[in-house]
C-alpha cells in the first residue's frame, strides 16, 4: 500500500511524522511526504531512511500569520498538483493546516483519509470569530475523514485530552485513535554520546521550539536573586528566539543563560543529561490543558523531573508517576518548586514500560492493516 503524508514544515524531520512514517516503511508500506519548505533551503527531493520526501519551496516567515495565510493557498495549489499526479492509496494529513488536502483527495480521487491531529489549531488565535471558524472546519474535517488520530486522551484522572474534545463535538469515538507522541526508546536511550560537561549549578533546561515568552520571564524573575546558583539552557529554535535573547541581554544579563540552538534529534538526550530539571511551562490555554509535551515523556524516561503547568493533562501525568511538579505560573510558586524538584526521585523503568513508541507503532499498523482489509474487500 502506498501512503502520502502532508506537513506544513520542511520535515527536517518532524519527530512525530518521522516516527509514523518510519514505522510504516518498516512494515512494508511505501511512504511519500509532501512538505512545505518555508525556509527554502532543503533538497527538493530526498530519500530519507526509506521515506520519499518531496518539498515545495515557498518562503514564508514563521510566527507571521498574515504571511502564512497569504502563502498557504499557494502551498495548497502546488501540493494538489503533486497529489493529483501521485499514485497512492491513503492520504495522511498532519494537523489542521494540511487537512484540506485530505478532503480534496477523498473527493477527487476517492482515497482513504487519515486526519492526524497534533494540536488544536484554533487556540493559536485571539480573534473570537476566527477561532470559531477554524474550530468549525476542524470538526468538519474530523467528521469527514475516515480515521482521526489524536496525540492525547484522558488518563482517567481530572483532565481531558484531544480525544475527548472531538467526542464532545460529535465525532464518533470508534473512529478516533490515540497515538501518543512518545520517544522510540531503542534509539532515544542508546544515543550517540557527546563530550559535554555538566555544570555544577542547578541546571534548568527547556528543549523544544521557543513559541512563548511569559513563561521564561517568570523563570528568570524566580531565579534572578540567586544568579550564582542556577544555569538555564535553551535547546531549539522558534519564532520568539530572537526576542528571548534580547530580553536576556537587556534585563537578565546577570543570569547564566545559554542558547544552544537547533540540535539533531539523535543527539538531544545529551542535553537532557545536562539538566537537573526540565521546564515544560506554557501559558494557559485549551490546547495546553489537553496536551502532554513530548519533553515531558522524554525527560521522564531519562529519569529527569520536570515542572509542568497546573490544571492540565500534564499535571495528571506527573502526579501519576511522581516524576515532576505541577505549578501555577506565579513567580514565588516557581521559585519554591525549583528547590523542591531536585529532591524528586522516581523509577524511569516504570514509565518506559508504558510510554514507548513500540506500543504506539502497533496501534498505527493495526489501523493501516484494517484499511488494507477494507480495500481488498472492495
Amino acid at each position: 500500500m502506498k501512503v502520502v503524508m502532508t506537513v506544513s514544515n520542511p520535515f527536517k524531520p518532524d519527530p512525530r511524522v518521522y516516527k509514523e512514517a518510519r514505522s510504516l516503511v518498516k512494515h512494508g508500506y511505501e511512504v511519500t511526504i509532501i512538505a512545505w519548505d518555508r525556509e527554502g533551503k532543503y533538497s527538493k527531493e530526498e530519500l530519507f531512511e526509506g521515506i520519499k520526501i518531496k518539498r515545495i519551496k515557498l518562503k514564508s516567515r514563521y510566527g507571521n500569520f498574515l504571511d502564512f495565510g497569504l502563502k498557504l493557498p499557494l502551498f495548497y495549489i502546488k501540493a494538489l498538483v503533486i497529489l493529483l499526479e501521485e499514485d497512492f492509496d491513503v492520504i495522511h494529513t498532519h494537523d489542521f493546516d494540511t487537512a484540506l488536502l485530505g478532503l480534496f483527495m477523498k473527493i477527487l480521487k476517492g482515497r482513504r483519509w487519515i486526519y492526524d491531529v497534533h494540536d488544536l489549531y484554533f487556540t493559536y488565535f485571539s480573534n473570537k470569530a476566527l477561532r470559531r471558524i477554524i474550530k468549525t472546519f476542524d470538526i468538519l474535517f474530523a467528521g469527514y475523514s475516515d480515521i482521526v488520530l489524536v496525540a492525547t486522551q484522558s488518563l482517567g484522572k481530572r483532565y481531558q485530552g484531544l480525544r475527548e474534545f472531538y467526542i464532545e463535538n460529535g465525532i464518533h469515538s470508534e473512529k478516533i485513535v490515540t497515538i501518543w507522541n512518545v520517544p522510540c526508546l531503542k534509539e532515544f536511550l542508546n544515543y550517540e554520546k557527546l563530550d559535554l560537561k555538566k555544570s555544577k549549578k542547578i541546571t534548568i533546561g527547556f528543549i523544544g521550539s521557543i513559541r512563548t515568552l511569559t513563561n521564561f520571564v517568570s523563570l528568570f524573575e524566580a531565579i534572578k536573586h540567586d544568579p550564582h546558583l542556577y544555569k538555564v539552557i535553551f535547546v531549539g529554535n522558534g519564532k520568539y528566539l530572537k526576542k528571548l535573547r534580547k530580553i536576556v541581554e537587556n534585563n537578565y544579563s546577570q543570569l547564566d543563560v545559554e542558547f544552544i540552538g537547533h540540535i539533531s534529534y539523535r543527539l538531544i538526550p545529551n542535553y537532557y543529561k545536562l539538566c537537573d530539571l526540565i521546564l515544560a511551562l506554557y501559558p494557559p490555554q485549551e490546547n495546553v490543558s489537553r496536551a502532554i509535551a513530548i519533553k515531558v515523556f522524554e525527560s521522564a524516561v531519562l529519569g529527569i523531573p520536570c515542572i509542568v503547568p497546573a490544571g492540565t493533562l500534564m499535571e495528571d501525568f506527573v502526579k501519576e508517576y511522581r516524576c515532576g511538579i505541577a505549578i501555577k505560573e506565579e513567580i514565588e510558586n516557581l521559585r519554591e518548586n525549583i528547590v523542591k524538584i531536585k529532591k524528586i526521585k522516581f523509577n524511569p523503568e516504570i514509565i518506559r514500560k508504558r510510554w514507548n513508541w513500540q506500543r504506539e507503532e502497533r496501534k498505527l499498523i493495526k489501523i493501516y492493516e484494517s484499511i488494507v482489509r477494507d480495500t481488498q474487500k472492495k
